[in-house]
């Protein structure tokens, strides 16, 4: 029982731990839009391999009847004109038609030429420009609203002919050219989900190692501290269920967001208030981290720098300001103070072990809240049945010993009962 309760233990911490990943992950998500970039990715990619073949022969006939330029230069303007080609197929099919707040820079009925780009200065901040999923479904509708849609429905209709020419125009058979567009674009978002996904997690167990080594997450030291102390472990198992529920309404919000609009954020009116948001939301997520290393570490987990912590691990002291002089100047970076003087803004551990356990918690914290939750319940549930068991095994036990020895009263009516018919029972005659 004790070592499930420390494993239990250990996983509800790491479950509160995922959940502070997974926000900071969220807003490296937000902040540099990498999932409207994989979507324009992959749709880049469909163009390349299938949609190319269908707009090349207009292109390469418009160019060749122009017999002013030379082979060479006709190759080049081919390229350039499939060059802007895919970048307007890519910015229409994946705009948002109806962003919150800003204009689309273009929309799938805008010609290729009306497609812009969102200047340098933005960094991609008015993500809700973009879309950052789209169905096969919705596919196919804001393919048939492009001009590319006229060439798609062109070597369609042949193929068409030519299968009612062969007497094989049947249900299987008919628009075999759209079909094949919709079902590669449904392979082509599988494999891409696929690999998104895992540099997704990549990117969570890279944040994970990171608020690891910031909040002093040492796996193991942390696990030896549950198995040791039953007051830290009982008191953190008390959290399990505000943590379990926690997660609940962490993953229901997000489905819902997922199911009313693309992007998990809403796009505002300008860059100002997006960066405001985001800089509110990273300073809770900090706030939330502090404050939960600090909950944690007053119920006993080893969590959070001490100067015991510090010392142990032998910091080498990277980035630091000295104090100024006079009080309220500014202050001097990597000035020649006293280390006990100095304002320490980055250091690392020296000590390989300190690493190396670090590096182990993040790791764990990297499995991400899915894991851990199930993790958590799985615990748990072993554990009710192991106090079942023993409290079931504590009732047989006394029902045996129950069984061999005299019944005794237990009310006063009883007892006097007991004691009328003994006295009744017993053999007449006296001393």
């Amino acid at each position: 029982m004790q070592m499930i309760e420390a494993a239990l233990a250990f996983a509800i911490t790491m479950l509160v731990l995922s959940l502070i990943c997974s926000a900071f992950v969220e807003l490296i998500h937000r902040i540099f839009s990498m999932r409207e970039a994989g979507l324009k990715h992959m749709l880049g990619q469909m163009f390349d391999q299938v949609l190319s073949k269908y707009i090349s022969p207009s292109i390469n006939a418009a160019v060749a009847v122009d017999n002013t330029i030379s082979a060479d230069t006709k190759s080049k303007r081919i390229g350039e004109l499939l060059k802007e080609a895919r970048k307007g197929f890519v910015e229409r099919m994946s705009a948002n038609r109806a962003p919150m707040g800003v204009q689309p820079n273009a929309t799938p009925v805008d010609s290729t030429k009306d497609v812009e780009k969102n200047p340098s200065w933005r960094f991609g901040l008015w993500s809700g420009r973009d879309l950052s999923s789209l169905s096969p479904k919705d596919f196919m509708e804001r393919l048939g609203s492009i001009d590319l849609a006229q060439a798609i429905k062109k070597a369609n209709d042949e193929a068409n002919k030519l299968a009612e020419r062969a007497g094989t125009l049947a249900a299987d058979a008919a628009d075999a050219v759209l079909k094949d567009v919709a079902q590669k674009f449904e392979g082509l978002g599988k494999e891409a989900g696929a690999y998104f996904e895992g540099r997704a997690r990549l990117l969570s167990v890279v944040v994970a190692t990171a608020l690891a080594f910031a909040a002093h997450v040492d796996a193991v030291d942390l696990f030896r501290t549950y198995l040791r102390d039953p007051n830290a472990r009982a008191k953190v198992i008390e959290q399990s269920e505000a943590v379990t529920a926690q997660y609940k309404a962490a993953k229901d919000a997000a489905d819902a967001v997922k199911t009313l609009v693309p992007d998990a954020s809403a796009a505002p009116a300008d860059v100002k208030k997006e960066l405001e948001k985001l800089q509110k939301d990273w300073q809770a997520a900090i706030g939330d981290t502090n404050r939960t290393v600090k909950q944690y570490a007053d119920l006993g987990a080893p969590l959070g720098w001490t100067k015991e912590r510090i010392d142990a691990a032998d910091m080498s002291q990277w980035v630091w300001t000295c104090p100024s002089q006079p009080a309220g100047g500014w202050q001097t970076p990597w000035g020649d103070c006293k280390r006990e003087l100095r304002n320490v803004w980055f250091q690392v551990p020296t000590v390989i072990s300190v690493w190396f356990f670090l590096f182990l918690g993040g790791l764990l914290i990297g499995l991400g809240a899915p894991f851990w939750y199930n993790a958590v319940t799985g615990l748990t549930n072993i554990r009710n049945v192991a106090r079942d068991v023993t409290g079931a095994s504590a009732a047989q036990a006394l029902a045996a010993q129950s069984s061999t020895q005299p019944i005794q009263p237990v009310t006063p009516a009883a007892a006097f009962a007991v004691s009328h018919t003994a006295n009744v029972a017993a053999p007449s005659g006296g001393p």
